[in-house]
């Protein structure tokens, strides 16, 4: 019996390690570029303008062993300062971007439980200390069945209509 509780602990503590194996520090809005030195020079840093870089990779090159692995992290800088980050995940059904949300980020999302059980797009915001906080879990239907694509998205408030701007310019080109 010992040796079974034992091998309970291990496996419950071991899904705890991993899920915390992963430090998100610095991906935090206003981080300058040179806080992602090794990303730099490793993955590719687009340009959208001449103000603004891009920077997407996995998140397994930061995180070896966790539960948000299959993760795309994108990184947005005005003038080398981080003004918006993105995680997209396809892969993980278990909805890991909202645990990142609420455990990493402490956003304290809730989730509805109504949307859920309608099997309807999932969608919540905040907005903390001028920082916008945005989470959707889109599941497919009919011919989509069984697909999904999960973000979360940080966003500087002050640098949202820089970014609104480009975008709008990029789409119209």
């Amino acid at each position: 019996m010992k040796k079974y509780l034992f091998i309970l602990f291990f496996i419950t503590y071991s899904t705890k390690a991993i899920a915390l194996n992963c430090d998100l520090q610095k991906f935090q809005i206003g981080k300058d570029i040179s806080y992602f030195k090794k990303e730099t020079e490793i993955f590719i840093l687009g340009k959208i303008n001449e103000d603004i870089d891009i920077l997407t990779f996995p998140i397994e090159f930061v995180c070896e062993n966790s539960i948000i692995r299959g993760t795309f992290i994108s990184l947005f800088f005005y003038k080398n300062k981080t003004i918006r980050i993105i995680y997209e995940n396809i892969i993980q059904k278990n909805k890991p971007l909202f645990k990142l949300a609420n455990e990493n980020y402490k956003i304290g999302f809730k989730e509805n439980r109504k949307i859920i059980d309608a099997n309807e797009p999932e969608q919540y915001a905040k907005e903390k200390n001028g920082v916008y906080y945005l989470y959707a879990n889109i599941k497919g239907i009919n011919e989509n069945k069984g697909n999904f694509f999960e973000i979360f998205e940080i966003v500087d408030k002050k640098h949202e209509e820089i970014m609104n701007k480009e975008s709008l310019e990029l789409e119209t080109q």
